[in-house]
């Protein structure tokens, strides 16, 4: 028999052992309710703040609620978005809180600045998005996004660390609107567009003069929406690809070709067209839907502007779903090696100055994946999808119900490589050429001279705080 004394010591070995194995699994629990996946603990923020411009903050309800529920961590996380309406306010306002450093956790750039704000921001590591899949699932017009540092392990040997700069939802590509009633196919190339290349089919005689022009560009923003892009599509597709390389002969011819535009069609015409948009304040998506103008270029969102220029015009639209239709952008060169359109998008970056870096790669993770792009898109249709997942389904679809021959495959061809043309200062670069445009017009190299000398000062100034007392003038 066991007497009483080793009894009650077995007792207290017994409860002690179920003391021990309690507290181990009040332990586990906190852990798995407080770590992430692989074990990092979180510690959630009370506010995640995240800068976007020119899209609607209610847009992006949908992508808080799937970012929460899918980092449950994060649920009593504000995620507190601010919308800036232009890019103008909105890169005058991050340059000057970075400049006193201080910034938004996560904030968007344009990917026409060249990098210029890459040393203010946080890469992604690889263990957050893995750099292949990223290559694998986005266009591969994103594939500058994945970086790759050279560096030494603890053995003193070489070795590769790879990461992610920023996060895009989407993008925009150049495309050609046209009014089939004028226009019944829109040329392969630039210069077989004109009074020799595209006519109307409704002139009474094949000598007749038509009283609207085939295309009105070599203008400034004022005339034309997004000249300074169009602009910037001339210069890619003559083999510039950045401002830094306008002391080269491929920009001069681009600037060259995109003025001459201005009279691709019967001077009278032109001149006619011009006089009224000056009386009256119009713009060429306005002369468009008037019957005035047979082309115009831009992006998807380009839609939008036409569908205001038609309410503006009442009794005056000549457009219907019929005659409105895209076609993709004229090249230099019908040899695909030479094809290549113009891209635009934002990208999510994670400020390096983020007391939230947890958080804020959390968040960026979940704008990486499918589910995030798909909210989005269904917010922003006339964004193209930045995955390639989509790209496929959206290829025959229409920008809008009420517009059926308005296709994203026009501003999307696969065979056409997309290329980002770095502005430097995306601002700076479209007001320089919105007022020299308007201007008395120069020779070409003093333009281009210009513009490169004032987006370095405006660098200096903006990006580096240096030279503040140099003068930064259009010239």
């Amino acid at each position: 028999m066991l007497d009483i004394a080793s009894l009650s010591k077995t007792k207290l070995v017994f409860f002690a052992a179920i003391g021990v194995l309690f507290l181990a699994v009040i332990v586990g629990t906190s852990l798995l309710w407080s770590s992430s996946s692989n074990g990092t603990k979180i510690l959630a923020p009370k506010e995640l703040t995240v800068w976007v411009v020119g899209d609607e903050t209610a847009g992006f309800s949908d992508i808080v609620t799937g970012f929460k529920t899918r980092y449950p961590d994060y649920k009593n996380t504000e995620v507190k978005v601010t919308k800036f309406g232009n890019y103008v306010d909105y890169e005058k306002t991050l340059l000057t809180v970075l400049g006193d450093g201080n910034s938004p956790d996560i904030f968007v750039v344009s990917s026409s600045d060249g990098g210029l704000l890459e040393s203010k921001i946080l890469a992604i590591p690889s263990d957050i998005i893995k750099p292949d899949d990223f290559s694998k699932n986005f266009n591969k017009v994103f594939d500058d996004l994945i970086i790759e540092n050279k560096d030494k392990d603890a053995t003193g040997s070489d070795k590769t660390t790879a990461g992610i700069k920023w996060i895009p939802l989407g993008y925009q590509a150049m495309g050609v609107f046209y009014n089939w009633k004028l226009v019944k196919t829109v040329p392969h190339l630039w210069n077989d567009i004109g009074p020799s290349g595209v006519v109307s089919t409704d002139a009474e005689a094949p000598g007749d003069i038509p009283d609207y022009a085939d295309i009105l560009l070599g203008l400034n923003s004022r005339y034309i929406p997004g000249a300074p892009d169009i602009l910037s599509l001339f210069f890619l597709q003559n083999g510039i690809s950045s401002y830094s390389k306008f002391s080269e002969t491929g920009a001069n011819k681009a600037l060259d070709s995109y003025v001459a535009f201005s009279g691709k069609s019967p001077q009278s015409t032109v001149t006619h067209i011009l006089g009224t948009m000056k009386d009256l304040n119009l713009s060429t998506v306005d002369m468009f839907v008037r019957g005035k103008i047979g082309m115009i270029i831009g992006y998807p969102s380009l839609l939008r502007e036409i569908e205001y220029s038609v309410k503006r015009a009442g009794t005056e639209n000549v457009l219907t779903s019929k005659t409105l239709r895209t076609s993709e952008i004229p090249q230099t060169s019908l040899d695909p090696k030479d094809a290549v359109n113009l891209a635009e998008y934002n990208y999510f970056a994670l400020s390096k100055i983020s007391p939230n870096v947890q958080a804020g790669y959390a968040f960026l993770a979940y704008l990486s994946s499918g589910e995030a792009e798909e909210k989005y898109l269904k917010s922003f249709p006339l964004y193209l999808p930045a995955q390639r997942i989509r790209e496929e389904s959206k290829m025959n679809e229409a920008l809008s119900s009420e517009y059926d021959r308005v296709k994203y495959r026009s501003f999307m061809n696969p065979d056409i490589p997309l290329q980002v043309f770095e502005k430097g200062l995306k601002n700076e670069y479209d007001a320089y050429f919105t007022r020299i445009l308007g201007d008395t017009p120069k020779e070409t190299k003093l333009i281009l001279s210009g513009v490169m000398k004032y987006l370095d000062c405006n660098k200096k100034h903006l990006i580096d705080q240096t030279a503040l007392e140099e003068e930064c003038k259009m010239e």
